[in-house]
C-alpha cells in the first residue's frame, strides 16, 4: 500500500548514474528505492522487474539503467547492447503503463544525436543517421524517445526526456573499456601512478570534442525536477554549450595528477563523432540559475575515488 509519502525508484540503482542520484535523494523526504540485477530484480525479465516495482509502487520512475561502454565496447557487443537495453526500456514502458500516473525520467545519452552535428540542438534530433561508431546504443537512446510518445499519446504515461552528454565522476566502474570516457582516462592516469608505468595509452587521435556532466550535476538536476514536479513533455539539452577535446583533458590529468610518463595515442581505436557539443538554449529557459561544477573540481574529486578503489 502507498503510505501517500512520494517513492522514487531508480533503475540501475547500484550503478554509476543510479548511486548518485540515490546518495543524493536520500537527503531528502522522499523514499528511495533501488532496483538492479544487484538487488534481485532482473529489469531485462518482465516478471522480475513486476513484481519488485510494483511491490514499490513508484510515482517516480528514473531509468538510470543501461548495458553501455567505450565505443569499442558498443562495437564490439552490437548485438547484445541493442537487445539488452530494448529490454530494459520495453519492460520500464509496460510496468508504467500499468502503474497510472507513473512520471519516467530518462537520461536520453547525446550519443542518439544525428553523429555529423557540430552543435546538438533538440529540434535536430531526427535529422540525420547516428554515428556508426555507436549505432547499437544511440538507436535504442532514439527509442526511448519513441516509447516516451507512443506511451503518452496511447496511455497517458508521462516522461521527462534529458538528453545528457559524457558522464563521469565517481561510483563507476574501474574496467576502462566499460565505463565513460573521461572516467576511462582517471582510471589510466590513477592506475600508472600507482604501478609507476612509464608510459600511459590513450585509445584513438584525442581530437575529438566532447561535453562534459559532472554526475553529481545530474543527480541535482533530477532531484530539482522531482521536487517541484516540473515535468515538461519537450524533450531538453542538460547543456553548457562548451566542448573539451580529449587531449586537453589529458593535458589537465597530466597536471593534476603530476604523472610524468609518456602519452602514446594509439590510433587503431576509432575516435566516434568528431565533435559533440550541447546547445543550450532551452536548458537556460528551463534552468536559468543552475551553475555546474568546474570540470576541474570534478575532476579532482574522480580522482580521489579512484584512488580509494582501484590497487
Amino acid at each position: 500500500m502507498n503510505s501517500g509519502k512520494q517513492r522514487v525508484a531508480i533503475l540501475g540503482g547500484t550503478g554509476f548514474v543510479g548511486s548518485n542520484l540515490r546518495e543524493e535523494l536520500e537527503s531528502t523526504s522522499y523514499e528511495v528505492g533501488v532496483f538492479s540485477r544487484t538487488t534481485g530484480c532482473d529489469l531485462k525479465d518482465m516478471p522480475s522487474a513486476w513484481k519488485a516495482i510494483d511491490s514499490f509502487r513508484p510515482s517516480v520512475i528514473v531509468n538510470c539503467a543501461a548495458v553501455v561502454g567505450s565505443v569499442n565496447y558498443v562495437s564490439d557487443f552490437a548485438a547484445d547492447v541493442i537487445d539488452e537495453n530494448m529490454r530494459i526500456i520495453l519492460n520500464t514502458y509496460k510496468i508504467a503503463q500499468n502503474m497510472h500516473d507513473t512520471v519516467i525520467i530518462n537520461p536520453v545519452a547525446n550519443c542518439g544525436y544525428p553523429g555529423e552535428l557540430n552543435s546538438y540542438e533538440e529540434g535536430k534530433f531526427w535529422d540525420g543517421p547516428i554515428h556508426t561508431s555507436v549505432l547499437s546504443y544511440g538507436s535504442t537512446r532514439r527509442m526511448m524517445l519513441a516509447f516516451a510518445e507512443s506511451y503518452r499519446r496511447q496511455y497517458g504515461v508521462r516522461s521527462v526526456n534529458l538528453f545528457v552528454p559524457n558522464i563521469y565522476g565517481p561510483y563507476d566502474s574501474t574496467n576502462p573499456n566499460k565505463t565513460h570516457a573521461l572516467n576511462a582516462l582517471v582510471i589510466k592516469f590513477v592506475s600508472a601512478m600507482k604501478q609507476n608505468r612509464e608510459s600511459i595509452e590513450i585509445w584513438g587521435t584525442g581530437k575529438p570534442i566532447r561535453e562534459w556532466l559532472y554526475v553529481k550535476d545530474f543527480a541535482r538536476l533530477v532531484k530539482a525536477i522531482i521536487e517541484e514536479e516540473n515535468y515538461f513533455s519537450d524533450a531538453v539539452n542538460i547543456a553548457q554549450n562548451h566542448g573539451e577535446t580529449v587531449r586537453a583533458l589529458v593535458e589537465a590529468l597530466l597536471e593534476v595528477t603530476g604523472y610524468s610518463g609518456e602519452i602514446v595515442y594509439n590510433t587503431k581505436y576509432q575516435d566516434g563523432a568528431p565533435k559533440k557539443v550541447m546547445n543550450d538554449s532551452l536548458f537556460r529557459e528551463k534552468f536559468p540559475d543552475f551553475r555546474f561544477t568546474d570540470i576541474n573540481k570534478g575532476i579532482g574529486e574522480t580522482i580521489e575515488f579512484y584512488e580509494r578503489v582501484l590497487q
